[in-house]
């Protein structure tokens, strides 16, 4: 059973998930085209570009490059975090307890929302 999950905290500008870009592709589409996983971790490495993760579920695949924001300054703090330059993504980032797990400083955290019961 999934349990849902709240985000709860906030951002303590430490820059983590500042420092890679990460997308996320169809995986049975991108399979199609490589050939099978091993070909395409291949293809991936040759452009620094790592396989990270997938979700069967949801027949997504996961990559992450290391590609900081131009938009993380020295100390680590974005320059536009609170404006309306800010992308959404990055307004909307961590959506699941999983996006955080290697930030070990994050302000973020997920907690399980209870049903109720009348």
């Amino acid at each position: 059973m999934n349990q849902f999950m709240k985000r709860e905290g906030e951002c303590h500008s430490c820059g983590e998930c500042c420092q890679t870009v990460n997308i996320t592709v169809v995986k049975d589409v991108t399979l199609q085209q490589h050939g099978n996983l091993e070909e395409l971790q291949r293809y991936l490495s040759y452009r620094g570009i790592n396989l990270v993760g997938s979700n069967e579920k949801r027949n997504e695949l996961y990559y992450s490059m290391d590609i900081p924001c131009t938009e993380l300054m020295p100390d680590k703090r974005c320059r536009v975090h609170d404006t309306e330059e800010k992308p959404l993504i990055c307004n909307r980032f961590p959506e699941s307890k999983e996006g955080i797990e290697d930030i070990k400083n994050c302000g973020f955290r997920f907690t399980p929302i209870l049903p109720r019961y009348p």
